[in-house]
């Protein structure tokens, strides 16, 4: 009973350590496509995502927003500090990706999400969006361009 427990824990390890690699993976190869000048530097508040970030020599985690060429928003709760900063006369704005569809409803100036619908990844972005920070995504990612939501 002991071994069977351990063999299942070491498999639980090493699934989320695939995941995490896997979606490292995604967000690195989405912000190079955005032009962003390596290393790229991302303000996200969620823990579990700046694990995934944690490491990299191409990501670097910022922990200011100011310093920041991206963010990340995970949740309700950044999207709305975000948007008070900005909001707030702030001189200088990253570009804004997020991780719920939903979220591009809430705030025009996001420009994209990677999310999960029905167990399937989807990755979209903004066409006037893109065009207002002059951004000219890669031949493979233009399928993923829409006009409005």
């Amino acid at each position: 009973m002991r071994k069977l427990f351990l063999s299942l824990l070491l498999i639980s390890v090493q699934l989320h350590a695939l995941e995490k690699e896997s979606t490292f993976k995604i967000y690195s190869s989405i912000f190079n496509a955005l032009g962003l000048k390596k290393p790229i530097t991302v303000y996200v508040k969620g823990r579990e995502y700046k694990e995934v970030f944690k490491g990299s020599g191409d990501i670097k985690i910022s922990d200011s927003f100011e310093h920041s060429d991206i963010v990340l928003v995970t949740s309700v709760k950044t999207l709305d500090w975000i948007k008070k900063k900005i909001d707030q006369n702030f001189e200088y704005s990253p570009l804004i990706f997020a991780t719920d569809y939903h979220f591009l409803k809430k705030e025009d100036r996001i420009i994209g999400a990677f999310y999960w619908r029905k167990g399937r990844s989807q990755l979209l972005f903004l066409k006037k969006r893109l065009e207002f920070y002059h951004i000219q995504l890669p031949r493979e990612y233009q399928q993923f361009i829409v006009d409005e939501l």
